[in-house]
């Protein structure tokens, strides 16, 4: 009978733990609980195979969603994970080189950088909790998590090579010229513009509560021609307006004390009618009946310029469906880093030429 109980009772804990720091403290509670009974040595041959079998088994699930994830087709890889197979693999190389995953075991499974990324990538692509994730991968919430931050860190190191300002004369001269093919706008070095990120009620909520009455954090971004983000600012709460996050900004600090460093050749930007007039940003005009045809034909063309910034901050959280909605989450710290991150792997992504189905 009691070999009976210590059967269920192995059983159930080792397939139903959702944690894998416990894991290696089960074979210490069974040796405690075998003890403490009277039962003869006979019973080793029993117990301790079956609690090796059942590990094997669990670690067995963690290899077999590796497989099956490898199994997918290019197109189906794409599709779920929001990046294509010949990306990820890249990144998953330069994660192997960067010492950003630790190479010690948490619980039964190394957590190899592939394993690390494809979680992030999961995390990152859908809305979903991090409960069935972790149940997918077999290892506990509290690891998932810490795999999250870990690859979100790393890749956080490639925000200056990845979201760079156009400094050399032969790539803004030709980022201004596609946008004149594209717009009809001479000079135009970028669009700025700002989105709203939906997160969780924090604690200080009003100060987040955006006039659409939700809840927020902002990004700031400007783009180039192709969609590719050129500066970024982000975290600041959904209660501010464009304007305030602008002068919160570094680019605002640097424009201001010199513009040439960042506008050469009375390059600008363009940026809605929330946007101060300034020398190196250019709002449309003020609608009223005194516009001349001229400044009209200009506001027009400004209107169709900057949905460049919207088909970007689409483009963004189409791919990363995480950027939609932090449910759950409510450190604001983490939140921003998050948006930061995917920012980084939505310019990436342009440069490996890895576009989603829509743009394609």
């Amino acid at each position: 009978m009691e070999d009976s109980k210590m059967i269920i009772w192995l059983t159930e804990t080792i397939l139903s733990s959702s944690d894998d720091s416990d894991v290696s403290s089960w074979g210490e509670i069974c040796s405690e609980k075998y003890e403490s009974s009277e039962e003869d040595d006979e019973s080793d041959k029993l117990f301790f195979p079956l609690m090796q079998y059942l590990l094997r088994l669990r670690r067995k699930r963690v290899d077999d969603y590796l497989h099956i994830i490898d199994s997918w087709s290019d197109t189906e890889f794409k599709k779920r994970l929001r990046i294509s197979r010949k990306t990820a693999m890249r990144l998953i190389a330069d994660l192997e080189k960067s010492g950003f995953i630790a190479s010690h075991k948490f619980g039964l499974k190394p957590l190899e950088p592939k394993l690390c990324f494809y979680i992030f990538l999961s995390f990152i692509a859908n809305t979903e909790p991090l409960t069935p994730m972790a149940t997918r991968f077999d290892i506990s919430i509290s690891s998932t998590f810490r795999v999250i931050r870990r690859v979100v860190a790393w890749i956080l190191t490639k925000l200056n090579d990845a979201i760079k300002w156009p400094q050399d004369y032969n790539e803004i001269k030709t980022i201004c010229e596609t946008f004149h093919v594209k717009t009809g706008i001479s000079n135009m070095l970028g669009v700025i513009d700002c989105t709203h990120i939906r997160i969780e009620k924090p604690k200080n909520a009003r100060q987040y509560c955006n006039p659409r009455g939700y809840f927020s954090v902002i990004l700031q971004a400007t783009v180039d021609a192709n969609m590719r983000f050129t500066n970024i600012f982000c975290g600041e709460p959904g209660s501010s307006n464009c304007s305030r996050v602008l002068r919160k900004s570094p680019l605002y600090n640097t424009a201001s004390q010199n513009r040439n460093a960042l506008f050469p050749d009375n390059t600008f930007l363009v940026g809605h009618s929330g946007y101060p007039a300034l020398p190196w940003l250019v709002p449309p005009f003020r609608e009223n009946k005194r516009l001349t045809l001229q400044q009209r034909e200009f506001n027009s063309l400004h209107s169709a310029t900057r949905k460049i910034s919207d088909k970007a901050f689409q483009l963004l959280k189409r791919r990363f469906q995480r950027i939609k909605l932090f449910t759950v989450y409510r450190n604001i710290a983490f939140i921003t880093d998050t948006i930061v991150a995917a920012c980084i792997l939505h310019n990436y992504c342009l440069n490996e030429n890895d576009y989603l189905e829509e743009q394609e």
